[in-house]
Formats: structure tokens, C-alpha cells, sequence
């Protein structure tokens, strides 16, 4: 469910065939992305994935995914079938403007944005609102002190996909980048908005693995 001027979008590859089966976000009972919610303080309510759509409800995000098909694992997508749904996001963030887009899974953002190997955390490129609907216009933010400005960017954010599978980064980790979000949300959606700064993200994270303040 989307609306205009989200918190947070979060974006997903695809339904994996227990999601698909109960028709809900991230509804495999081994995945991280519900218990990540909670222990981060981005919603205050420890909620099953049968309870998501209280996070558009109650909290202001909400969650797409890239490609709609499930299937057993990512790998049974092309990547020319993740490229071909990219308009599709961009029409979908262009026309709501959510303030964060968060992308969960490191090669999601690597799909939509067309770059290889992307740091997760907070990236050195904002989503334009002006983007074409068949690919996005990203351009740099060079400063950390720069706030959100309504209308016309939203931040993006790119987390380790929380399946179960993904082993590369272990749930201590994972929760680092939650943080790190709520960190993020907090400034964005306060009133006025808040300028990111850097130390007290880095703070919550692994610095090492982040670009967005310079070279790590």
C-alpha cells in the first residue's frame, strides 16, 4: 500500500514461496526484517508479519517489492527480468516521493541503480524526483549537513537482504543497518527536518562498510 510522502519505502526482490504462500511481506518466520523493525525502535511494537500493514497505518512506511513473481530462491530471476521492473519502482517512487527509499538486499540496489558492488548504508546518491519513468536520475548529495528538502529527492538507503540465507552478514549486523535507518528516519521526519550527521551514524553502523562520508 502506497501514499504519498512515506517515511520509508522499503524494496524487496521478490516474494520467496512461504511469503507468496501466506501473501505477505517477508512471511517467512526465519527472516529478519520484522524482529530488525522492532529491536531497531523503528516501530515501537515487536508485530508477526501478518500485522504488516500496521507499519502503513500506524508508522508511515511501507514496503514493494522489484519483481512480483515468487519464486524458491532470488537466483530464479534474470537479471533482465529485475531490469525490467525498474520503471515500474521508479513510476511508483516518483509518483509518492517517500522521503527514504530502503533497499533490502545489497544486489536490489545494485539492479536498480546500475552499479556494481554498492556500500551498504546511506549512499552518496539521492533519488531524484524528476527521474524518467524508465530508469532513475540519481545525483550526488555531497554534504552531510544538508537536510531533506520535500519534493524533490529522497535518500537512499541500502541494507543486507534479511532472509535467513544471506550468511554474509549475521543478525548483530543486520540490526547495525536498522539503526542506522532509524536514525536516518528520525531526522528526516522531524519538523523541520534534521541535517544527518555523520558521527552519530557511523556510530551505529560499521564505518568501514560505508562510503557516504568519504573513504572508509
Amino acid at each position: 500500500t502506497l501514499r504519498p510522502d512515506l517515511d520509508v519505502l522499503f524494496v524487496g526482490i521478490n516474494p520467496g514461496v512461504v511469503s507468496g504462500q501466506k501473501q505477505l511481506h517477508f512471511g517467512n518466520p526465519q527472516n529478519f526484517f520484522w524482529k530488525g523493525l522492532f529491536r531497531s525502535r523503528l516501530i515501537p511494537q515487536n508485530i508477526p508479519p501478518e500485522d504488516g500493514h500496521l507499519l502503513w497505518t500506524k508508522w508511515n512506511m511501507s514496503i514493494v517489492n522489484l519483481v512480483q513473481r515468487t519464486t524458491p530462491s532470488t537466483s530464479d530471476l534474470s537479471r533482465k527480468e529485475m531490469r525490467d521492473a525498474v520503471p515500474d519502482l521508479c513510476q511508483k517512487i516518483s509518483s509518492n516521493k517517500p522521503k527514504v527509499v530502503c533497499f533490502v538486499g545489497i544486489g536490489i540496489y545494485e539492479i536498480f541503480a546500475a552499479t556494481s558492488k554498492p556500500t551498504p548504508g546511506l549512499q552518496p546518491m539521492v533519488y531524484d524526483f524528476g527521474s524518467s519513468i524508465d530508469s532513475p536520475t540519481l545525483r550526488p548529495l555531497d554534504s552531510s549537513s544538508a537536510p531533506h528538502s520535500a519534493n524533490e529527492f529522497a535518500y537512499l538507503f541500502v541494507m543486507p537482504s534479511t532472509s535467513g540465507r544471506t550468511i554474509t552478514y549475521q543478525n548483530p549486523e543486520k540490526l547495525m543497518y536498522f539503526q542506522q535507518l532509524n536514525y536516518i528516519r528520525d531526522c528526516v521526519a522531524h519538523e523541520p527536518p534534521r541535517p544527518i550527521d555523520p558521527t552519530t551514524l557511523a556510530d551505529l553502523g560499521p564505518p568501514t562498510r560505508s562510503r557516504y562520508f568519504g573513504k572508509s
